[in-house]
């Protein structure tokens, strides 16, 4: 099934079966990662959709192999629909911010250090700024588009997926997503976007 709403791909089966065993009674205090009832998300899935399309990226689901969330292309997302709603949401502006940093020309030279640094520790380094700067262009995205109550909940998704890859890179087995989930994160700060010409680049993919 492939749903073409207008300009990469991904799959991770081990975040959405976490989150879907969390229920709303179970929450105490302030909202964590996982928790957020669709019905607050919907209006940020439909203008981030509509921010994203007028940046020139065409949005689509497909079903993706596991551990596939979802892809980029340069050109497009993908996002599998099996995935949970929240999880979808902050594919799709993670997915934003990545698509920027590879067709942004002021940006190309910043992913040799990503591509070819061998030294573990430096690309741990490099990959962590790597995943920060694309979260500086979703948050940019959100408040563009009108956004601008939910940055707390963007910067806590940001930090859990951080911890998530981290720990692959530190045990090379897909860690659980739940005990990776953190709160009250620093906000990430929005970052310009900067001028983009659309390319297709190799298939890069979220898990």
């Amino acid at each position: 099934m492939k749903l073409l709403l207008a300009g990469g791909e991904l799959r991770v089966e081990g975040r959405q079966n976490a989150m879907d065993g969390i229920r709303g009674h179970e929450l105490h205090g302030a909202r964590q990662v996982g928790q957020w009832p669709a019905d607050e998300l919907v209006d940020l899935w439909g203008r981030a959709c509509s921010g994203i399309v007028k940046h020139g990226f065409v949005i689509e689901y497909r079903d993706l192999e596991p551990p596939k969330t979802g892809i980029f292309d340069g050109l497009r997302i993908v996002i599998d629909p099996d995935v949970a709603f929240e999880m979808q949401c902050f594919l799709l502006l993670h997915l934003f911010g990545h698509s920027v940093q590879w067709v942004a020309p002021s940006l190309e030279h910043k992913l040799a250090d990503l591509q070819h640094t061998e030294d573990r520790d430096r690309f741990m380094h490099v990959l962590q700024a790597y995943e920060l700067e694309a979260a500086g262009f979703a948050m940019q995205l959100m408040h563009q588009v009108g956004v601008v109550t939910l940055d707390q909940w963007f910067s806590d998704f940001v930090g859990t997926d951080w911890r998530y890859v981290e720990r692959y890179y530190q045990t090379e087995t897909l860690p659980d997503w739940k005990s990776c989930i953190v709160s009250d994160c620093p906000l990430v700060t929005p970052a310009p976007i900067p001028e983009l010409r659309h390319h297709r680049v190799d298939v890069r993919f979220a898990f």
